[in-house]
């Protein structure tokens, strides 16, 4: 059986999805039960623990073989993973890791915790194995649909860097070919999935523009009147928009997400998912009627 740490979130929700589908059992976990009731299918066992109670953990263990390593993403995520590893290496059963880690280079605290994680992993004396999606175009595109309803505009503070924007879909595929695979095929493997081509956030407005059949711009604000926005418009407190947005934004405008691998293509066998083809896939998201008040 497999484990899914934070199976609530945008990833371990989809590859608890692509487990299930693919008839493999999972035991999903997050700390509220009711936040993984959408999850309940085929092969799916739900439970909650709390990554802050290194005692919940070890239940967790009993007849594990590989689990995917993920906490939220907030300043306690080191905390919280290296309690999941030790909770690993107590139950003895030689589990292996699967990191997820991210594919972004961070040369901030989000980039330090990530290193002391990778470190502690490599220490455990377990097998291993890490996947680093770069950048998911549904976090960074899916909140824009109020400023493309109301505005006809995405909006970032990164000016015209390349990213290497990758679906998320195409993510929760590496991580279940990598987590139904033999351990030995990826031992000591680290895959950054990536889309197939670096844009910038202006070529994503030019396909915005083409799958909704009107003219998108891209609104290329100051990094202190975006983060101020972020912050009143109540998505983020000033203690957590720095982690939650800043760091990824200023990796964007120094160039730190502009690599493309071919590892998605490695591990699955076939092409990812252009922007293009993702905006005209999610068209219907963002034309459809927003809520009275929704604005982010």
């Amino acid at each position: 059986m497999i484990l899914v740490t934070a199976a609530s979130g945008m990833f371990g929700s989809a590859v608890v999805r692509g487990l299930s589908a693919a008839g493999v059992p999972v035991r999903a976990t997050a700390r509220d039960l009711g936040s993984l009731q959408s999850l309940a299918g085929p092969g799916v066992e739900l439970v909650a623990a709390d990554m802050d109670d290194p005692a919940a953990l070890d239940p967790l263990m009993e007849g594990i073989s590989r689990v995917l390593v993920n906490a939220p993403m907030d300043k306690e995520k080191e905390k919280r993973e290296r309690a999941v590893i030790d909770a690993m290496v107590r139950a003895g059963n030689d589990a292996q890791i699967v990191l997820l880690t991210g594919g972004v280079q961070h040369d901030d605290a989000l980039g330090d915790a990530g290193r002391a994680i990778e470190a502690a992993m490599r220490d455990s004396g377990l097998p291993w194995a890490i996947v680093g999606p770069q950048t998911v175009m549904e976090s960074n595109f899916y909140p824009w649909r109020p400023a493309i309803q109301n505005a006809n505009a995405i909006i970032a503070c990164c000016g015209d860097a390349k990213i290497g924007f990758v679906a998320l879909q195409d993510v929760a595929d590496a991580f279940v070919a990598v987590l139904t695979q033999s351990v030995e095929q990826n031992e000591g493997r680290e895959y950054i999935i990536t889309g197939p081509e670096a844009v910038t956030w202006s070529d994503a407005a030019e396909s915005a523009t083409r799958a909704l059949g009107r003219p998108i711009a891209f609104d290329d604000m100051s990094r202190d009147d975006f983060r101020a926005m972020m912050i009143s418009w109540g998505a983020f407190t000033d203690d957590t928009v720095d982690i939650g947005i800043m760091f990824h934004q200023d990796a964007f405008r120094e160039g730190k997400a502009a690599r493309v691998t071919d590892d998605f293509t490695t591990l699955t066998g076939r092409p990812g998912t252009t922007v293009d083809q993702w905006w005209q896939q999610n068209a219907q998201h963002f034309l459809t009627p927003l809520k009275e008040g929704e604005r982010f």
